[in-house]
C-alpha cells in the first residue's frame, strides 16, 4: 500500500510529527494499574503506547497527549464521546478509560495486536473476493451502528480499521467524525473522500460514508483505492495551499473514468453495481444509506445462492413442459381456428344487416332526393324561367353552330352573360339555399352539391353551386351524361345532340367525376313540361350529390367499420361487357381531401362473390396499392358484404293517393360494401389465445416448480441419512 494523504494536518503539523517520531521513547508518565511496554507510535499530538492492565493482565493502546498547544480538546471530548456511545458496538475498537486530568492526558482503548486493514491489503493482495466481501460486510455492519448513534466517521480508510485477534474488523480513529446534527466540515484522505467532501464550506453528510466504504471495497478486491495515480497525486500535491489541493482533487475525480474501467479483476454485475452506487462523483446517484448497501449485499447472496436451484429447475422438467408444449400448442390452434371462424360468421352477418340497414337509408334519401326534384320541376316559377331562357337568341345562335365540348364560343360567354339566364342562376341559388340552410339545422335533411337545369337539346342553362367553383358549365351540351338520356353509361362527348333522346322520368344517373369540382357525385333529374299534357318538354332539371354527403356517411360509424360506394356498372370494353366495381367513395379519400385521386377497382371475380354473398375474405384495393403509407392501414383480410341499392319504384294512384309499389322498383348500379378489419374483429380471440398461453406457461411454472421443491426436498433427506459402516 502507498502512504496515504490525510487533509486534517497542516505541512507544519506534519513536520513537527516528522521530528517527535525522532524523539528518545521515554515513557511520558506512569499511570496507575498499567505498566507501559513499548511505543507503538507518535504524531502531531501525542504519543500512543503499549502497555499492560495489571488487573487482567491484558495488553491495551494507552494515547498520550504530549502537547497541549497542538491539541483542540474539545475535539477530543467529542471523540470519546463518541467512543462511548459505540462502546456496544462489536465492530468498533472499544474504549476502557479516560484520565482528561492527568499530566498529560490520556484515554486507553483494547489493543488489537492484528494490526490495520491497511497492512493486512499490502501483504495479502490479491484477496479472495469472498473474503474481501465479508470485511467489507462487517465494516458496513459497523459504520451502519455508527450511524444509528448520528455518527459520521468522515474518514473511512484501511489505516482506519484495525483487525482483531479473529480478523475481524474494527473502526477506529473517529477523529475527523461528525455527528449528524454537526455543521461543520471535515477533510478526509485523498482517494478514499468523496469529492464533495473535500471542501472548506462542506455540511457532513451520510453519503460521504458511503463514497468511503466503496473506497475500501476497492482497494479489497485492487490492492489500491479508486483514481490512484502516481501522476494524478503528485498534481494535486503540486496544485498550492489547502484550498486548491481541495480543488483540484475534486476536479481529478470528475474528469477521471469511471472506477470500474480501472479494475483488473473479473466481478459479477450485482457486485460491479454496488460498486458504481457506492463511487458515484455525483452524490444523488449513491446509496442513500449504509443499510442500503447491506441490503445489496443480501440480494446477491440470495441471487447466487439461488443460482443452481435456477439452473436444476431449468433442465429438470424440459421433457414435461416439451409435452405441455406440443399437445397444448395443438390443442390450443384448433379451438382459435374454430373461435376465428365462429366469430368470423357473426361478423359476417353483423356487416350484411349493416350493409342492408345502409343500403335502405340510401334508399330512403334517395327518395327524399326524388322527391325534391319532381317537386322543384313542377314549380311555376321554373318553367317561366326556363321558357324565358329558351327564348334568347343567343342561345339559339350556340345551338346552330355547335363546337366540341371543350371550346367556348363568344355566344356561349355572351349566353352566360345574359340578363335573363343570370336570374334564373339567382333562382336556382335562392332555391338551392334553402335546402343548405336546413342541414345547417339537422345533418340528417339530404345534402344537394348543386342543382341545375339543361334545356331540351342538352345545353347547360342555368346551375347553381353549394360551394364556389372556377370553370364554366353554362353554355355546354351535356347531352352524352346518363341523367340526361336515361341509359347505363355516358355516350362519347362528340354525340350529335339531336341524335339523342332525353328522359321522360325521374332518373338516378350512373356516377360520374364532375368536370367542376372532380368529384364523384350522381345526379338525380326529371323532365321539364310545358304544362300539365307533358306532351311538349322544355327541358331536365336535376340536382347533383356527393357520394360522400349522404347522412350515413356524415354520422359517426362503428370503428373499424365503414361503408365503401361502389359502381357496378357493367362496361363496354373491345366489344366485350367487363364487371368491374369503381370505388366512388372511400375513406382515404376523406383522410387525403384529394377527389382526384386515381380511381381504385375491384376485380370482377371479387366483385362477383360479394354480389353473390359468399363469406370470403375481402383485400380492398386501397391497401393493395404501393407508394404511399397512409394505404398501410387499409392492408391485409377483411370482412365485407355487399348490397344493392334499389331505385324508388314509380308512383301510381290509388283515390288520389301516391302508391309506391317494391314491384317496381328496380336495382341500381350503385352498391354498398360494409367492411370491418378481420385483424381487429378477431383480436379478442387472439388476446384470449394469448392468455391462454400465459396462464399454461403459468401453470408450467407452477408445476415445475412443485417438481423441483419435492425433487429437493427428497435429495435432502437423502443426504442426511447416514451411511452404513461395513
Amino acid at each position: 500500500m502507498k502512504p496515504e494523504h490525510t487533509q486534517r494536518q497542516t505541512d507544519a503539523d506534519q513536520h513537527r510529527s516528522q521530528q517527535l517520531s525522532m524523539q528518545p521513547t521515554d515513557s511520558p508518565a506512569e499511570l496507575p494499574g498499567y505498566e507501559l511496554s513499548r511505543r507503538l507510535g507518535s504524531g502531531a499530538y501525542g504519543e500512543v503506547w503499549i502497555g499492560i492492565d495489571k488487573n487482567t493482565n491484558r495488553q491495551v493502546a494507552i494515547k498520550f497527549f504530549n502537547h497541549r498547544s497542538g491539541v483542540d480538546f474539545q475535539l477530543l471530548d467529542k471523540e470519546v464521546e463518541k467512543l462511548v456511545s459505540l462502546a456496544t458496538a462489536r465492530h468498533v475498537v472499544q474504549l476502557l478509560e479516560v484520565g482528561w486530568h492527568h499530566e498529560p492526558p490520556y484515554y486507553v482503548m483494547e489493543y488489537l495486536e492484528q494490526g490495520s486493514l491497511d497492512a493486512f491489503i499490502e501483504e495479502r493482495s490479491p484477496i479472495d473476493l469472498e473474503q474481501c466481501l465479508q470485511l467489507f460486510e462487517d465494516i458496513a455492519i459497523g459504520m451502519s451502528h455508527a450511524h444509528a448513534k448520528g455518527i459520521l466517521h468522515c474518514d473511512l480508510k484501511p489505516a482506519n480499521i484495525l483487525l482483531d485477534p479473529e480478523g475481524n474488523p474494527r473502526l477506529a480513529d473517529f477523529g475527523q467524525s461528525r455527528l449528524s446534527t454537526d455543521q461543520s466540515p471535515a477533510l478526509g484522505t485523498l482517494f478514499y473522500m468523496a469529492p464533495e467532501q473535500a471542501d472548506l464550506t462542506a455540511v457532513p453528510d451520510i453519503r460521504w460514508d458511503v463514497y468511503g466504504l466503496g473506497a475500501i471495497l476497492f482497494t479489497l478486491i485492487e490492492g489500491k483505492p479508486p483514481h490512484h495515480q502516481q501522476q494524478r497525486l503528485r498534481e494535486i500535491e503540486d496544485a498550492g495551499n489547502l484550498e486548491q489541493r481541495l480543488t483540484a482533487y475534486r476536479s481529478a475525480l470528475a474528469n477521471a473514468a469511471h472506477p470500474l474501467e480501472q479494475m483488473t479483476r473479473s466481478i459479477d454485475p450485482a457486485l460491479q453495481t454496488i460498486l458504481a452506487n457506492c463511487l458515484a462523483t455525483n452524490p444523488e446517484q449513491r446509496f442513500r444509506s449504509v443499510g442500503d448497501i447491506l441490503s445489496a449485499l443480501e440480494q446477491r447472496k440470495l441471487a447466487q445462492a439461488r443460482r443452481p436451484l435456477n439452473i436444476l429447475g431449468l433442465f429438470g422438467p424440459l421433457l414435461l413442459l416439451a409435452l405441455m408444449v406440443l399437445f397444448g400448442g395443438k390443442w390450443y390452434r384448433q379451438a382459435v381456428e374454430d373461435a376465428e371462424q365462429a366469430v368470423r360468421g357473426r361478423v359476417y352477418e353483423s356487416n350484411a344487416w349493416v350493409s342492408r340497414h345502409v343500403a335502405l337509408s340510401v334508399e330512403e334519401e334517395l327518395r327524399n332526393y326524388y322527391q325534391i326534384i319532381e317537386y322543384e320541376a313542377s314549380q311555376p316559377e321554373l318553367q317561366k324561367q326556363l321558357r324565358t331562357v329558351l327564348a334568347s337568341p343567343v342561345l339559339q345562335q350556340v345551338q346552330r353552330n355547335r363546337q366540341p365540348f371543350s371550346t367556348i364560343t363568344n355566344n356561349q360567354k355572351a349566353f352566360v352573360q345574359e340578363e335573363h339566364r343570370i336570374a334564373f342562376d339567382q333562382y336556382l341559388q335562392e332555391r338551392l339555399d334553402i335546402y343548405s340552410g336546413r342541414v345547417q339545422s339537422d345533418e340528417s335533411n339530404p345534402k344537394l352539391a348543386s342543382l341545375f337545369v339543361i334545356g331540351s337539346e342538352g345545353d347547360m342553362l342555368s346551375i347553381a353551386y353549394d360551394e364556389p367553383v372556377l370553370t364554366q358549365s353554362v353554355g355546354r351540351n351535356y347531352s352524352f351524361r346518363t341523367y340526361f338520356h336515361g341509359q347505363s353509361e355516358d355516350l362519347s362527348r362528340d354525340t350529335t345532340p339531336s341524335k339523342v333522346r332525353p328522359i321522360t322520368y325521374t332518373h338516378l344517373s350512373a356516377a360520374f367525376q364532375s368536370t367542376t369540382t372532380k368529384r364523384w357525385k350522381i345526379a338525380i333529374s326529371t323532365p321539364v313540361y310545358k304544362d300539365d299534357s307533358q306532351k311538349e318538354l322544355l327541358g331536365i332539371i336535376a340536382l347533383t350529390l356527393n357520394l360522400g354527403d349522404f347522412s350515413y356517411l356524415r354520422s359517426d360509424q362503428i370503428e373499424n367499420q365503414f361503408a365503401v360506394f361502389i359502381d357496378g356498372r357493367r362496361q363496354t370494353s373491345n366489344n366485350q361487357i367487363q364487371v368491374q366495381g369503381t370505388i366512388l367513395q372511400h375513406p382515404i379519400m376523406d383522410e387525403l381531401n384529394n377527389p382526384t385521386i386515381e380511381p381504385f377497382r375491384i376485380d370482377g371475380k371479387q366483385l362477383q362473390q360479394l354480389l353473390q354473398g359468399r363469406e370470403q375474405l375481402y383485400l380492398d384495393p386501397v391497401g393493395q396499392a404501393q407508394g404511399r403509407p397512409e394505404y398501410a392501414k387499409y392492408n391485409g383480410e377483411w370482412i365485407a358484404v355487399m348490397a344493392n341499392v334499389r331505385l324508388p319504384g314509380k308512383s301510381s294512384t290509388d283515390s288520389g293517393a301516391p302508391i309506391e309499389s317494391d314491384v317496381n322498383r328496380k336495382q341500381s348500379e350503385l352498391l354498398i360494401l360494409i367492411q370491418e378489419s378481420y385483424q381487429d374483429a378477431t383480436t379478442p380471440i387472439r388476446e384470449l389465445g394469448t392468455k391462454l398461453i400465459l396462464e399454461g406457461i403459468i401453470t408450467a411454472i407452477v408445476l415445475l416448480i412443485a417438481v423441483t421443491t419435492l425433487w429437493l426436498f427428497v435429495l435432502r433427506r437423502f443426504a442426511a441419512m447416514p451411511t452404513s459402516k461395513i
